[in-house]
């Protein structure tokens, strides 16, 4: 059943990805950046749900060694998206030259420690998840600092959003997100719904900035 559940969320991460592209006309390179995401989190997903056709071994070794540079590379740049997208909205506090530097600086960080922490360290241990299959990272112990911080850095603009701007979507999907990630400890697909509630309120805040109709307790600034 994880297995199938994990496809279903890798098919709606492709279609994440694929209208985040098609508001580029709208958003520019944002838009590129959150489509280039979302197609990495639907490999995540579908690397993992493939575990029980390919078996353990080398080839579901190599399928699965992308995921621990996607999530070290590419999960920290949420927050250069939806930083933009805050500002965008509206909201001055977000377009501050010292929270843009702030900003960049900790997603840096971030990237460094998550490529320590899952390439330089990086130790593959076949791990079942229910009746999925897949290699986990048993050269690190402990958690995940980037991942929080990151969901904690959206939450955090989620809220600004909510509040100066009156939008509550990305607050609502970083929220949702943050509660599922302990879950997925647990039950691994909770994690990665998670995750996919996240993208949608990204996705919805980018076609809200956009100008397309989205609901608001506020008007939406005009796309520039």
């Amino acid at each position: 059943m994880t297995s199938v559940i994990m496809v279903a969320i890798g098919a709606a991460m492709l279609v994440v990805a694929a209208f985040a592209f098609r508001l580029t006309s709208r958003m520019g390179a944002v838009a590129i950046l959150l489509g280039a995401i979302s197609l990495g989190v639907a490999y995540d997903n579908i690397a993992v749900a493939v575990g029980r056709l390919v078996g353990y071994g080398d080839t579901l070794s190599a399928i699965n060694l992308p995921r621990f540079w996607i999530h070290a590379i590419a999960m920290p740049l949420l927050i250069v998206v939806a930083g933009n997208l805050v500002g965008r909205l509206g909201v001055e506090q977000a377009r501050t030259r010292n929270v843009t530097l702030g900003g960049w600086a900790l997603v840096v960080m971030l990237m460094v420690i998550g490529f320590v922490e899952d390439v330089v360290r990086l130790d593959l241990e076949p791990e079942d998840a229910g009746d999925a299959l897949r290699y986990v990272n048993a050269g690190f112990d402990g958690p995940p600092l980037p991942a929080i911080i990151t969901v904690l850095a959206i939450l955090v603009l989620g809220v600004m959003a909510f509040r100066y701007a009156g939008f509550p979507w990305l607050f609502v999907g970083a929220l949702v997100m943050l509660i599922a990630a302990p879950i997925g400890s647990m039950l691994l697909w909770v994690g990665n719904l998670g995750e996919l509630v996240l993208m949608l309120s990204m996705l919805v805040t980018m076609a809200a900035v956009g100008g397309l109709p989205v609901p608001t307790t506020r008007p939406i600034p005009r796309p520039r």
